[in-house]
């Protein structure tokens, strides 16, 4: 091919040699912002947690931001998921221009919507700004602008590489409110067809210049499907980092309505709400006036049609009704309208705080005591996964059951030891219902029970298992034996160090 005009030639060749410099300034500055989060955890045995722990390292992504709201001044600060850094015993960062790690440490985690704040150190940020030149933040965008559609990309260290990653651009597939399978707990999330694997989790997820999301989770067994959470739901969050009891969370059972119930219930077809169902006693929604039966019409002056779902003019869409709610913290205005026997009723006030679950899952160490010699223990989700199929009864059993009681909690016994003096013991490791005829309200109200008895001097206490199993718990002799247990099994605590959490 003869090119006519030198002058064109020229401007040609000059093009494709300053493009390759142009991308590269471009990488070694996202690289500069976006870093790998290496995190040294403990792995904590759930079932038998007066066990010695063992230790894992995973490799996650994260990324500097800025907030001088809530974190005015501070410098070096990392946004990354909370199930990333979560029991962690050592954090570090690095980036894919070198090999130096950076000490980093966790100044706050929002287990329930899986995101945690970082903080380089001083010292080690004053050297990585001299290494690496003055850092500039990445830019936290509107996430409320997001629709179906719209294309988005990513930056992170996947699996399989030392270097910075970015994922191809992909497209918005769904907005919508589902459980986040770190912490089971339901807020709104953004599926998106970007090509990431674990080692993305904590990236950014971006829309030209602008963070609008945080990588959480991918389905496996399916293909370039990843959710990201949305970064509105992080800034909402954070003023509240380090006061999470005012997220309301309330736990209520909502049923669809379908056409016999619409009849049984004396509404015509084009009606629309949800019936309510179960509450805990004294919960959240309880105390603010919802009562079983309830047929919820709006919230916040958004109609509720037959599947919960309202037109929520941010989104541009329907999405599901407990948006509002989650978009509320505890204090602030709520209002409500609801058919109560046939009459509609409003009802407003404050939001008010939710209530635990029968069976959490915790992000610390499990909740248990060694009395006896016999190990009882929370009955978590954490647990649960950790019995493997000895899990399988308490899972199917309790794992989506509501508490009866504010702060009912289940307690197992995990362990007898042999020293006990039972030759088989798995018929025993079951559900603990009562002492001395009492009902267990939770493992502190066990424990605080059974130091009563000991202080007036009990001999014995008689522990009534599910499935009307009995078994005597020695009191006077407990002392001695749990001492020749701990010395024996090498145990260090015979209970939850730092007391009970609940």
């Amino acid at each position: 091919m003869r090119y006519r005009n030198p002058v064109l030639l020229l401007i040609f060749v000059l093009s494709c040699c300053s493009w390759p410099c142009w991308a590269e300034e471009l990488r070694q500055d996202i690289e500069t912002k976006v870093v790998r989060v290496l995190a040294t955890k403990t792995a904590c045995y759930y079932h038998r947690p007066w066990k010695t722990p063992s230790f894992s390292t995973v490799g996650a992504s994260g990324f500097f931001f800025k907030d001088e709201q809530n974190f005015p001044g501070m410098q070096g600060l990392i946004l990354t998921n909370a199930h990333v850094v979560a029991m962690a015993e050592s954090i570090k960062v690095s980036n894919g221009r070198e090999k130096r790690r950076y000490n980093v440490r966790c100044i706050g985690t929002c287990h329930t919507a899986d995101f945690a704040v970082l903080q380089m150190d001083p010292e080690d940020w004053a050297i990585y700004e001299k290494r690496n030149g003055k850092v500039v933040p990445l830019e936290l965008g509107d996430s409320d602008t997001l629709r179906v559609g719209d294309k988005v990309f990513g930056w992170g260290y996947p699996l399989g590489g030392e270097r910075l990653s970015k994922s191809e651009e992909g497209e918005i597939n769904r907005i919508e409110v589902n459980e986040y399978v770190y912490s089971r707990e339901y807020w709104l999330m953004v599926q998106a067809s970007l090509q990431q694997n674990k080692g993305n989790s904590g990236g950014p997820v971006l829309r030209g210049e602008q963070v609008v999301g945080v990588a959480s989770q991918l389905i496996q067994e399916s293909d370039r499907i990843n959710y990201f959470i949305p970064i509105n739901l992080v800034k909402s969050l954070l003023p509240v980092l380090h006061k999470q009891d005012l997220i309301p969370k309330w736990r209520v059972i909502i049923q669809h309505m379908f056409p016999k119930l619409k009849e049984y219930y004396g509404l015509d077809a084009e009606s629309g709400g949800v019936l309510v169902g179960y509450m805990i006693p004294d919960g959240g929604a309880y105390k603010f006036g919802l009562r079983p039966n309830d047929i919820l019409l709006e919230i916040d002056g958004h109609q509720i049609d037959n599947f919960g779902d309202i037109f929520l003019e941010s989104l541009d869409q329907k999405i599901n009704f407990s948006e509002i709610l989650n978009r509320k913290k505890v204090g602030d205005p709520l209002a409500l309208k609801v058919l109560r026997q046939g009459q509609a009723i409003e009802i407003k006030g404050e939001t008010t705080p939710g209530l635990p679950r029968l069976v959490p899952k915790v992000f610390r160490e499990a909740d248990y005591f060694i009395f006896g010699g016999i190990g009882f223990v929370e009955l978590t989700f954490n647990c649960i996964l950790n019995l493997g199929k000895s899990g399988v009864h308490f899972r199917a059993k309790y794992l989506d059951e509501f508490p009866r009681r504010p702060y009912e909690k289940i307690v197992i016994i995990s362990e007898i030891f042999p020293e006990y003096g039972l030759m088989k013991s798995d018929s025993f490791l079951k559900r603990v219902m009562r002492i001395n005829g009492e009902d267990v309200l939770n493992i502190r109200h066990l424990y605080e029970k059974i130091q009563a008895l000991k202080e007036q001097g009990a001999n014995f206490a008689m522990i009534d298992l599910a499935g009307n199993i009995r078994l005597p718990l020695d009191i006077r002799r407990a002392d001695e034996l749990d001492q020749r247990i701990k010395a024996k099994y090498g145990i260090l605590y015979l209970q939850t160090p730092g007391g009970f959490s609940n």
